[in-house]
């Protein structure tokens, strides 16, 4: 591709963008606004560019039937092609799904798989459940010591009800715990730093 092609395209992708986000935002209004017709017709047609925050969108309005008909595999299909375009909040959804059956087969392997890509972006509640899952060794096998590390991880970034609650269950794992198990609990929880894909 010659010098003066390739500079075309990036000034093209530079300039893009902002109406990108700019579009995502009236979207995003319309959605708030009730006008969910009207956000389901935009985000369509940014998802259609392969944007995965309106492919989640559009997951969202499937999931709750917003200006679209209620279909939870419809929405099942924009989570995941968000989720592997790696966006956390797309699949935590999509683990909740597996971990449901909601619009896909019930799977707790899948359920562990995205909770867990999710989790080690940072999503707090992927990682509360990610917790749940190896407490209780569904689609993974139970280990108590990741258990405790993910739990106190989420309770970090939780808030109100939900922080309390992972400290009771990160408080019940402990109890369970050897010293040298809640030793190694703390440290891996200490060095977690998130990874965004």
């Amino acid at each position: 591709m010659s010098y003066l092609k390739r500079l075309f395209v990036l000034f093209a992708l530079l300039f893009a963008m902002p109406a990108t986000a700019d579009e995502f935002r009236e979207g995003l209004r319309a959605f708030q606004l009730g006008e969910n017709e009207k956000a389901a017709a935009i985000f369509r047609q940014l998802a259609a560019g392969q944007n995965r925050d309106a492919q989640f969108m559009l997951g969202v309005l499937h999931e709750g039937g917003y200006g679209v008909d209620k279909n939870l595999v419809e929405a099942a299909s924009w989570y995941l092609k968000a989720a592997e375009a790696g966006l956390a909040s797309a699949q935590y959804n999509l683990g909740i799904f597996y971990q449901f059956g909601q619009g896909v087969r019930k799977s707790a392997a899948e359920a562990f798989a995205w909770h867990s890509r999710a989790a080690r972006q940072g999503h707090a509640s992927a990682q509360n459940n990610l917790a749940s899952l190896y407490f209780t060794g569904e689609g993974v096998a139970k280990d108590s010591v990741e258990a405790w590390k993910w739990y106190e991880i989420a309770t970090k970034k939780l808030k109100g009800n939900a922080k309390s609650i992972a400290l009771k269950n990160r408080d019940k794992v402990g109890q369970a715990l050897s010293a040298d198990e809640l030793s190694a609990a703390k440290r891996r929880a200490a060095d977690f730093r998130p990874v965004r894909e």
